[in-house]
């Protein structure tokens, strides 16, 4: 997404563009073997869903006691166990507003004539913790979190196993923290497959949330009209858009908090000052040098990072066609600039306001369209899981009002029955 917008745009003056190598294109194997895997999983359950777990993982998938979940919370260290818990009171805290916006009410559309609305959540939903290249225990809580303040009654989690054969000591803690009683060690489009179907003890849920690698996301793609689903999740994205007041080892380093996720994250620096873009090559370069992950980032720069420089006008139109996961405002006036941007996951305004406190600790959701779909949607959230229903009284007056012209419409539509119905309510 990044570099196809990147290529067609003539007024912006590129620093560095992203390597225009390409991989070899999966997207037809993965389709077909997420289907064959879903097949199987709905036509033979538990015995295939066992079957393929123990030959991609090597396990057979297992419910984890809660009693193993408190252990974990028990055992975390004290510093890790602090931050979990600001972590989850700062999300809480955020989320529980967003439920306080959804009021039910009604509403007199004329005399006898009321129209009304309820939020009411779905009734489970299964959470994917992804846990390949790191634990991640901060998606139990952005996953788990807004289903809780929404009054989800049954929320179950899926999460492959770690190199030990289960989640990783920190990703139970988590699940220990928010006293979750459903949570099975299962990963891939098999997970997807068990909580859209049922297999075995798991029980089929009405709706899915979280991201995953390729497989899981074509999975909930397949499965998308058997439950619901948040999203197709795609690379980790961040834009940063910088002027002169920006600090350079600041852009540096948040870039390369994205970059780290994996070798397909991508990372756009979009600048005013063109001195400013080459202090952040610089940094960029130094930080690498000495950082733990620079075997991830390192490719990822060379793949997915992007370095351009426009006035600031310029950089929001450009911003708005690529509809990023993340937006870092490092401008002067970020509150007043962000009137500027119109399609975004979530945005981090100010020289303070890196992506990783959202991903981890200041409260907002850190589950976020990817690929240019913030054009379309936005990230999970409470209202994720409320269905809005509405409903509706007519008086016999009001009905008897409202049935010619009603009647006249069904009839210009060829729906005979549906005059019928209308004109008897006129008539009675």
């Amino acid at each position: 997404m990044f570099e196809v917008l990147a290529k067609e745009w003539k007024a912006m003056r590129f620093l560095k563009r992203p390597d225009d190598a390409k991989g070899e294109d999966l997207t037809h194997e993965v389709r077909d073997k997420v289907n064959d895997i879903l097949t199987q999983i709905k036509e033979n359950g538990w015995e295939a869903l066992s079957k393929i777990s123990k030959s991609l993982d090597g396990i057979t998938p297992f419910r984890i006691d809660p009693e193993d979940m408190a252990k974990a919370w028990d055992d975390l260290p004290s510093n890790l166990k602090e931050a979990l818990k600001v972590a989850g009171k700062n999300i809480r805290t955020f989320h529980r507003a967003q439920r306080n916006i959804f009021k039910n009410f009604e509403c007199d559309i004329a005399e006898g004539q009321i129209a009304g609305m309820r939020f009411v959540p779905v009734k489970s939903t299964a959470v994917y913790v992804p846990g390949g290249r790191y634990p991640l225990p901060s998606s139990v809580l952005m996953g788990v979190i807004p289903a809780q303040e929404a009054g989800v009654e049954r929320i179950v989690i899926v999460t492959p196993p770690g190199k030990e054969g289960s989640p990783s000591p920190v990703t139970l803690a988590a699940m220990g923290l928010l006293d979750v009683n459903e949570a099975w060690v299962v990963g891939g489009a098999q997970a997807i497959a068990a909580a859209a179907f049922g297999a075995g003890d798991i029980k089929r849920v009405d709706f899915i949330v979280g991201p995953g690698n390729a497989f899981v996301t074509e999975a909930k793609r397949q499965v998308f009209g058997v439950v619901g689903i948040d999203g197709l999740a795609g690379p980790s994205e961040v834009l940063i858009v910088a002027d002169e007041s920006a600090n350079p080892k600041f852009l540096a380093a948040d870039m390369l908090a994205q970059l780290e996720h994996d070798p397909s994250a991508k990372a756009m620096l979009l600048v005013t000052e063109e001195m400013l873009a080459i202090k952040a090559i610089e940094e960029v370069r130094h930080l690498l040098s000495d950082l733990k992950t620079a075997s991830v980032a390192s490719l990822s720069w060379e793949k997915g990072a992007t370095v351009a420089v426009g006035s600031l006008e310029e950089i929001a139109d450009f911003a708005n066609g690529i509809a990023p996961e993340h937006l870092e405002l490092v401008i002067k006036e970020p509150t007043s600039g962000l009137e500027l941007f119109s399609s975004y996951g979530a945005a981090f305004l100010g020289q303070h306001s890196a992506v990783p406190f959202g991903d981890y600790i200041a409260g907002t959701n850190h589950v976020l369209p990817t690929g240019g779909s913030a054009k379309f949607q936005g990230g999970l959230w409470v209202g994720t899981f409320l269905r809005p229903m509405q409903h509706l009284y007519l008086s016999q007056k009001a009905a008897s009002d409202l049935a010619l012209h009603g009647a006249t419409i069904a009839g210009a539509e060829g729906l005979s029955a549906h005059d019928t119905a209308m004109r008897l309510r006129r008539d009675f």
